[in-house]
């Protein structure tokens, strides 16, 4: 009875645990040796709960036990009174050298494999001649041997129970990530992930998580934070060191669950313009000029978009399957040493303009869809009509324009990137030509894309302005406005009479210049109307752009498509509400008349048996007309006011929502 109480002086219940752990662990091995079970997938859930059963049973047993039949003070400092209590002590040493074989050979068989496994994982190379077996079960026996060195080493301390805690570390931590694995593989949501345990539930694999991390807090908070400090070094390390993965995890899954979910958010949001990001398909068919292209998509691109490099292969038939994926494995490889961050993409098709008919259309996944294609001004050898060749490229850009892409060609000899590269970020200079139509709004904004990459960091942007008059104090205010209010940081320039030759006069010593274009039949054209190809050689590296949506770049939150369906919703709000207060007066109305002729024809019922009621159904009269009259204006407010609430229906309808017959509830889905 004296020993249900906790003794006085004894140790904390956190020490005595990380005592204890290391013993219980043995449960586990089963989990060590799972390659030479036979059916794992049965035999581990299956032996680790008998396992476990078994030994809570003895061991709380065998605590009651002894708790009954010796004092407190022996059984703390007396390691051998079990034996004072059993009928035939000397089982217990036997017991206690048989337990100790037990644990050493289930750490000398399990241990050398993880080592082992480890090793010829070849994550740390200093482990690699443990991955050697020997015999034909490739036992690891230099495995085996650092064990047992190990082993020889802690026992030399003499002092196990200081050496048990930092055993319950190691053990906690692998727990602990065993759990969050198995909870972060659920979560991904993979069809890979099929567990045959049947009441297995990812609540609980985050909750042992959750407690492994607390109870190594609980057991030595200064020895928990190192611990942790430790594995994520060694985190740290291996994503630095290991390169490649050399098997499948749970990450690419759970990207692809999050993309999933993301892309279902997005779809059900309005389009704003403040949303707008380059969606780029980057078409390059010359390897020797593709570099320059990834690294200038990748700079359009400003940490916000996407880029896809796209190869349009002509033809038809089984053989050009596997020149598609010659031509997609080159595109890789030329992304890879570009450094950039695109995804490759070649489509088979009978011709070019029926491909970018379908792959302009086609690409993307719900509301990411292509809105810009990027590609390099053709070369031509001198022995080819240049006029042919210019009208054939011009109809392929009409194509994708047509389908509402912007167009962005990319003018760059390769002495003027070479020239570039040299050139240091504070140094460079992005001119932007500005008229103030679609194409200046969203060549600024692609210049002020390019200033959020580290090669354009410091970089300053200088917008100039042709104009038909000479440039006043006032319109040079005007134009500084519009650049504040768009939030750009630019050097603002109005060029009087601007022509050809000022574009190259003004431009001919900055580092990248946007320049407008347009199609005049098929064949490109600058602002001026000449031919593309004259500016050729005459400006640094030009990018031609030619817009087909506009770009807002003073949008404020409030506008767009989320401001009209608000605006619409609060009407709707509105309407019912004035059509509910409109169809609840015609009601009163209609009570009114109903009670005026219940009055009226007891007066005339008490008329048949006295004279003197006539004054008073005169007066029923009279007043029955004055309700009917009132009633019948409070049914035509009521159908207007219904009519009105029918039409602001019908608009929150056309905006692409579902509209309640609550207004209060069309409002709150609205906003949610």
């Amino acid at each position: 009875a004296r020993n249900w109480t906790a003794p006085e002086g004894g140790l904390a219940f956190w020490v005595v645990f990380a005592i204890f752990f290391p013993a219980v662990t043995g449960f586990t091995q089963g989990v060590s040796m799972s390659g030479d079970l036979k059916d794992a997938g049965k035999s581990l859930p299956l032996g680790t709960f008998l396992a476990v059963g078994l030994s809570i049973l003895i061991y709380f047993g065998a605590t009651i036990f002894f708790a009954a039949a010796q004092p407190a003070d022996v059984l703390m400092r007396d390691y051998a009174a079990m034996r004072r209590v059993a009928s035939v002590d000397f089982l217990i040493t036997a017991g206690v050298i048989a337990a100790t074989l037990s644990s050493a050979m289930a750490s000398f068989l399990g241990a050398p494999r993880i080592l082992q496994s480890l090793s010829a994982d070849r994550i740390f190379p200093f482990l690699l001649p443990f991955a050697k077996g020997h015999g034909p079960g490739g036992n690891p026996r230099r495995g085996v041997l650092l064990s047992t060195a190990i082993a020889f080493a802690t026992i030399g301390l003499g002092r196990l129970n200081i050496i048990a805690p930092v055993v319950s570390m190691f053990f906690l931590i692998s727990y602990g990530l065993l759990n969050y694995a198995t909870f972060f593989e659920a979560r991904a949501g993979g069809p890979s992930f099929r567990p045959r345990f049947r009441w297995y539930d990812p609540r609980l694999s985050l909750v042992g998580a959750l407690v492994c991390s607390a109870v190594m807090l609980a057991i030595d908070l200064t020895a928990g934070i190192v611990a942790a400090a430790i594995l994520f070094a060694i985190y740290h390390y291996l994503k630095r060191t290991s390169g490649p993965s050399r098997w499948a995890d749970s990450r690419r899954s759970f990207h692809l669950r999050q993309i999933r979910t993301n892309l279902l958010a997005a779809a059900k949001e309005p389009e704003h313009p403040r949303d707008w990001r380059p969606q780029l398909l980057v078409f390059s068919d010359d390897p020797h000029r593709r570099q320059r292209l990834l690294h200038f998509a990748e700079w359009l691109e400003g940490d916000s978009g996407f880029a896809t490099v796209v190869r349009v292969l002509e033809g038809e038939g089984a053989k050009m399957i596997r020149t598609r994926e010659e031509a997609e494995n080159e595109l890789r490889k030329d992304i890879a040493a570009s450094g950039s961050e695109a995804f490759p993409l070649v489509l088979v098709a009978p011709s070019l303009i029926q491909g970018i008919h379908t792959l302009v259309q086609a690409y993307g996944i719900g509301p990411l869809k292509v809105n810009t294609i990027l590609l390099n001004w053709f070369e031509h050898k001198p022995t080819e009509n240049l006029g042919i060749r210019e009208i054939l490229y011009g109809r392929r850009i009409k194509t994708a324009f047509r389908l509402g892409c912007n167009i962005i060609v990319l003018i760059a000899a390769e002495s003027e990137w070479d020239q570039l590269a040299m050139v240091s970020s504070e140094k460079r200079r992005i001119d932007v030509w500005y008229w103030d139509d679609a194409s200046s709004h969203l060549m600024l904004l692609l210049a002020y894309l390019t200033t959020r990459s580290n090669d354009w960091q410091a970089a300053k942007i200088r917008v100039l302005a042709p104009s038909a008059d000479h440039p006043t104090e006032e319109k040079m205010t005007n134009f500084k406005s519009r650049l504040e209010d768009a939030r750009i940081e630019a050097e603002p320039e109005m060029v009087f009479n601007a022509n050809f030759s000022n574009v190259i006069a003004f431009s001919k010593d900055a580092s990248l210049v946007f320049l407008p274009f347009r199609l005049k039949g098929n064949q490109p054209v600058d602002p001026f109307g000449n031919p593309v190809d004259q500016i050729l050689g005459k400006l640094p590296v030009t990018a031609l752009v030619l817009a087909a949506e506009d770009i807002e770049l003073e949008a404020e939150p409030e506008e767009g498509i989320a401001g009209e369906i608000a605006a619409a919703l609060d009407a709707l709000a509105d309407a019912e509400k004035k059509a509910k207060e409109a169809e609840k007066d015609a009601a009163e109305a209609e009570k009114s008349v109903s009670s005026t002729r219940e009055k009226l024809q007891k007066a005339k019922e008490k008329a048949l048996e006295s004279a003197s009621a006539e004054s008073a159904i005169t007066e029923f009269e009279a007043e029955l007309r004055q309700a009917e009259r009132q009633a019948e204006k409070a049914g035509r407010r009521s159908v207007k006011a219904r009519a009105k609430a029918d039409e602001a229906q019908r608009a929150v309808v056309a905006l692409g929502l579902q509209a309640d017959k609550d207004p209060a509830d069309s409002v709150d889905s609205g906003q949610d």
